[in-house]
């Protein structure tokens, strides 16, 4: 019984030229199995959608990702020094995680969704205009308003820092006040975090930052198909920082060890945030 021969075919691989040197050294041995040539490994960025007005990002090798933990907070905050300002009762955060924070806000919603009280508390209502018009910081906790027309808000672990100043035409008051109310700090924050995040901050941003706003921004859409296009628009917004983290319980007075250079203690406050649920 005749056996059929069997026919092999291989892969069109150009052939390699040999260097002077291993031709000469070679010329007398056999010639081996060619070895198809190997490719490098490159690591890409993490893809993010930008507005198309927006330039491609410049592809580059990076370092391995590592991804920084969430943001941890202290299970209760120290009782602040005399000299320390105080920050109004509706957005101080409370002593003890335990205890509830004075409002219930996803800082991604619009500050008109906020709800005064903890949930199921008897005291649960909307903010009035006379809430909205309080001083947001004091001297002391019955002393007079701090005549503060600026202050900036920090995030711990992140890489992040909002100004927040008087709103141009507040509807909680019919003339002009010469301090921030609470008002103008969760109109401004929220203002803040909708903000569009540039290529070039976003860019400097450490790699694990980078893929985790990326995240954040790809939930987000799939979070809101009604607006769909008008997100993608406008791309990263400063909200993606927050990550799941977006639970608003409060303000405290930054410490010295917190501050930014340029920073002056008084005028930096920390913002305080609990995953949502």
């Amino acid at each position: 019984m005749e056996r059929t021969a069997k026919k092999v075919r291989f892969a069109n691989v150009p052939p390699q030229t040999p260097s002077p040197a291993s031709s000469s050294a070679s010329l007398g041995s056999s010639p081996g199995p060619s070895t198809p040539p190997q490719l490098p490994s490159v690591h890409l960025p993490p893809m993010v959608v930008r507005p198309p007005e927006y330039p491609q990002w410049q592809q580059r090798v990076s370092p391995p990702l590592v991804i920084p933990p969430p943001p941890r907070y202290p299970a209760f905050t120290t009782t602040a020094p005399e000299n320390d300002p105080v920050v109004d009762p509706l957005l101080a955060a409370p002593l003890y995680r335990s205890h509830p924070p004075p409002l219930r806000w996803d800082v991604m919603q619009h500050p008109n969704s906020i709800k005064l009280g903890g949930a199921g508390s008897p005291q649960k209502r909307e903010l009035s205009h006379e809430d909205l018009a309080r001083c947001a910081v004091r001297t002391s906790a019955k002393g007079s308003p701090l005549l503060l027309r600026r202050i900036v808000l920090i995030f711990p672990g992140l890489p992040l820092e909002i100004e927040v100043n008087p709103a141009d035409s507040p509807v909680w008051t019919a003339t002009p006040l010469p301090y921030l109310t609470v008002g103008d700090v969760l109109y401004g924050l929220y203002k803040a975090l909708r903000t569009s995040v540039a290529p070039r901050e976003f860019d400097g941003l450490e790699p694990g930052h980078r893929e985790l706003m990326n995240r954040a921004f790809k939930k987000r859409l799939r979070g809101d198909p009604e607006h769909h296009d008008k997100n993608v628009r406008h791309g990263v917004r400063r909200i993606d920082y927050l990550g799941e983290a977006r639970q608003f319980t409060g303000l405290r007075p930054a410490g010295s060890v917190e501050l930014s250079p340029g920073r002056r203690l008084g005028e930096v406050f920390v913002v305080q945030l609990a995953p949502v649920r």
